[in-house]
């Protein structure tokens, strides 16, 4: 098994407050095997694969935590495509977040199951992707949020068999829709569909299995319900107060604000949602910047993600957006990086291999040639994308896909 060492680096460990200039990490198979300063590494091989950085800033891969990857603006006049279609198009969605340096992705709502295959084809290695980890289809009560054709569940009992049957197919958590949302011509995004004993039902069978329940959540009484009712992570909370916040904290619950979502109204005309989707994001935008900034101010846990239908916003990636999104309201660099590495590694219980960069752990590392710690929009520069071990994208311009072969 051959190494492959990154010489001429400035480290990011996660760790450090600070850059460690003129750095080497070597990795061996998918793994960390060595860091270092440069000329301290005590081995050579004439196999070893070798990629001069040229000082570029070393740090873990990222995460988006709020992704649908069969999710797109489709012209009622198209109709549904196939699950084929569907397929290759969050394929193709999956290898671009990866190309730009999102290297692990949390799926939070997908049909037919598409993300599970996708998931294990790239976990065995026949696929080269992102990490998926994946809810399957979101669970909404009939008629609700997400609900397909107003097909859902009702009842603490439908909502169990719901949660059990999506973990029997190999779901990683748990995604319940408890409120309205954006997209969804008939209801108020900040209506409550789902009744507290419907939640405590999936909640309980999610914890019995080891899995985390992410809810999607646009009110204050929506989430001080699933709060207190055990609820991991909130989504979105449109119009989240600071009692509703308290609870959050009080309970432990993690943010997932999606800030993105409402930064740039213009930026859903342009994909082609309806106009009346369009008057909704431009309706809950001052209320979920309001929520988002107390949030911080009241030291609120985060973690980022993106949930738009294409995976570029602005000239970059979602979740980078999304970190720009949150720059702009004082978080520093710093933060939003450990919002984006440590913190979604600490959520699914992968901190021992993921989330920083140190000797042991898994390769998931992307590099930039300014240093992120000054400002996040230097990730819209990415120059190199290692996951697992396996080098996808190189300052050498070499090609996406035969990065990978060539590093088989």
């Amino acid at each position: 098994m051959n190494r492959i060492v990154l010489t001429n680096i400035r480290l990011l460990d996660g760790i450090t407050r600070a850059a460690r200039d003129d750095y080497v990490v070597v990795t061996k198979g998918e793994r960390i095997e060595w860091i270092g300063p440069r000329g301290a590494e005590r081995f050579q091989d004439p196999t070893d694969m070798v990629y001069d950085l040229k000082g570029a800033y070393v740090l873990p891969g990222l995460w988006d935590m709020h992704v649908h990857l069969d999710f797109r603006m489709i012209p009622d006049s198209v109709g549904e495509p196939s699950l084929a279609e569907s397929t290759l198009f969050a394929y193709r969605r999956a290898l671009t977040f990866l190309n730009a340096g999102v290297t692990s992705l949390r799926v939070v709502g997908t049909h037919g199951g598409l993300d599970f295959s996708l998931r294990d084809g790239i976990n065995c290695g026949e696929y080269l992707g992102p990490r998926i980890l994946t809810a399957g289809p979101g669970l909404a009560s009939t008629g609700g949020h997400g609900a397909i054709q107003g097909k859902g569940y009702d009842g603490p009992y439908e909502f169990r068999r719901a949660a059990r049957e999506v973990v029997y197919h190999g779901a990683d958590l748990v995604k319940i829709m408890v409120t309205g949302g954006i997209i969804g011509r008939h209801e108020a995004f900040d209506a409550l569909q789902t009744m507290p004993d419907e939640v405590q039902a999936v909640v309980k069978v999610a914890h019995q299995w080891g899995r985390h329940v992410a809810a999607h959540i646009a009110s204050a009484q929506a989430a001080v319900m699933c709060a207190e009712l055990g609820v991991d992570t909130i989504e979105h909370g449109y119009a989240l107060d600071k009692h509703a916040l308290k609870v959050m904290k009080r309970h432990g619950v993690v943010y997932v604000p999606t800030l993105v979502v409402t930064d740039e109204p213009s930026y859903w005309s342009e994909v082609g949602l309806p106009h009346w989707a369009v008057a909704k994001v431009k309706q809950a935008a001052s209320s979920h910047r309001l929520a988002v900034e107390m949030a911080l101010e009241m030291g609120i846990a985060i973690t980022l993600g993106s949930d738009l239908p294409t995976p570029f916003v602005d000239g970059t990636i979602g979740v980078v957006r999304e970190m720009e999104a949150l720059a702009n309201l004082g978080v520093a660099p710093r933060d939003l990086i450990a919002w984006a590495t440590r913190t979604p590694a600490t959520i699914f219980g992968l901190a021992d291999d993921l989330g920083t960069v140190e000797h042991g752990k898994v390769a998931d590392l992307v590099a930039t040639p300014e240093n992120p710690y000054d400002s996040v929009r230097h990730f819209r520069d990415i120059c190199f994308v290692m996951k697992r071990g396996r080098v996808v994208r190189a300052e050498t311009g070499l090609p996406l896909v035969a990065g990978y072969l060539e590093h088989e």
